[in-house]
């Protein structure tokens, strides 16, 4: 026996022991997940049961796993654990398979399918926030009743978002199309026939010669209307908040320096000396409260004006709208 045979042997033996510890770690979580399972703790029996399908992916498994999806309310999961588990599973007893099936059959009553048509490939597709695959999506999904939410995102096009309603029981068919973008790149002019200068003497963007400056709103101060009209907002609104507020503080002196009290409409003070000082302390706060509702859309614009900008309804797992701004 040569070395080459020993090293053969040792990396045999290695892995031997190292299939052992995995199993054996396998069966503590197995035992671990079947003793919540029995006490009703449903979702950290399938975590444990996960667990040890990723260090020992035994088929038997595969129907724990099942079965806890089942209680958890999971038909779709259900479904397909129970399917993988008939599908991998040789040496197990035939009541296991039995019950696999006859819960595929009776789960499937509870359960909608939807095919998902959309013409671009290659297109991300999403259904209720969740991640299927790139298109064309040739399979049916399993999906519970009810309503649901497919997305199709492509680099090239625009994000196209259907609503489906799904019954228990049926397939529904969601055509899903997406609008290419418009193109963002400038052709260059031909020159006319009868100017002979040569190309590089013409500025492709403006056509006209490379030496003329580009025209006004292509800077990065110009072009921005919005952003503008919101700043100059903000200068106003701070300007008449400093105005109101040195006329409330003016006021305050004058009362201070007039009024022997703070009681209210004690002599020679009047109510109405005490409101006029109420109303510029309220003209004062709102106008700060709109300076400051001004700057943070100056902000904002000053990033987004001018620039594509793609908003997308997201509802399932993430609810809200996704804005995508391009640079």
């Amino acid at each position: 026996m040569n070395i080459t045979s020993l090293v053969v042997f040792a990396l045999l033996a290695q892995a031997a022991q190292a299939s052992v510890d995995a199993k054996s770690r396998a069966q503590a979580l197995l035992r671990e997940g079947t003793q919540l399972y029995e006490q009703g703790g449903y979702a950290d029996a399938l975590t444990k049961f996960e667990q040890a399908y990723a260090l020992y992916p035994s088929p038997k498994l595969l129907f724990n796993m099942a079965k806890t999806a089942r209680a958890l309310g999971r038909p779709v999961d259900a479904i397909e654990a129970f399917e993988r588990f008939l599908a991998e599973a040789t040496d197990v007893p035939p009541e296991m398979v039995e019950s696999a099936r006859r819960s595929v059959a009776e789960l499937s009553l509870n359960v909608g399918s939807l095919m998902i048509d959309c013409g671009t490939a290659g297109a991300e597709i999403s259904v209720d926030g969740k991640r299927i695959g790139l298109a064309p999506i040739m399979k049916l999904l399993r999906v519970v009743p009810g309503n649901h939410q497919v997305t199709a995102t492509h680099p090239s096009a625009l994000p196209a978002v259907e609503n489906v309603v799904v019954a228990a029981g049926t397939a529904q068919t969601v055509a899903v199309r997406l609008r290419p973008l418009a193109p963002s790149a400038v052709v260059a002019p031909s020159l006319p026939p009868a100017v002979s200068a040569p190309a590089a003497a013409y500025d492709v963007q403006a056509a006209r010669p490379a030496t003329t400056p580009v025209a006004a709103g292509n800077g990065w101060w110009l072009g921005r209307k919005w952003t503008w009209v919101a700043a100059g907002s903000t200068v106003a609104f701070v300007t008449g908040a400093i105005i109101a507020g040195l006329a409330m503080e003016s006021k305050f002196d004058e009362l201070s320096g007039k009024c022997p009290s703070d009681v209210q409409a004690a002599p020679p003070c009047t109510s109405g000396d005490f409101n006029s000082l109420d109303a510029r302390k309220n003209t004062a706060n709102a106008l700060w409260g709109l300076t400051a509702a001004a700057a943070v859309t100056t902000g904002v614009l000053f990033f987004v004006e001018g620039r594509p900008v793609t908003v997308m309804p997201v509802a399932g797992e993430t609810t809200g709208l996704s804005a995508n701004v391009r640079y």
